[in-house]
């Protein structure tokens, strides 16, 4: 696999969810945290605030009993990065940016990613739409 640079949205979302990641309580929490600074840096800032999704959840209901990760958080992190490294180059960029970290998120957390979105009367669906919309 090549190596690609991070952008500068890139580094600064791995940076804040990397050193929030050690206290999540839960797959869910961790989720949370990789959602912060997410919607607020690049390309999927802009997706994750045009769908409205917002810092705090809409309906807790979608809430699950708490499940720790199987991951050290460095090892999630790593995964993440290595996964959106990848994306990055599948469709031929010569950064990562945040919609590469974005999606290799999306992918890895699944399930737990998918109740965040919709505790914000959102999905992936929509979600990789706007981000299909906004490459194009």
């Amino acid at each position: 696999m090549s190596s690609l640079n991070l952008s500068r949205d890139a580094v600064t979302v791995l940076g804040l969810a990397g050193s929030a990641l050690p206290f999540a309580q839960s797959i869910d929490d961790e989720v949370e945290r990789w959602l912060r600074p997410l919607r607020l840096y690049g390309e999927a800032g802009a997706a994750l605030q045009g769908l409205g999704v917002g810092e705090n959840p809409l309906d807790a209901s979608q809430r699950v009993p708490p499940k720790s990760a199987e991951d050290t958080p460095q090892e999630t992190l790593h995964i993440v990065t290595t996964a959106a490294t990848q994306i990055a180059a599948e469709r031929g960029a010569s950064t990562v940016g945040t919609s590469d970290i974005l999606i290799a998120v999306m992918r890895h957390y699944g399930d737990a990613f998918d109740r965040a979105l919709k505790s914000r009367s959102s999905d992936s669906a929509e979600l990789l739409g706007r981000l299909a919309g906004r490459a194009g």
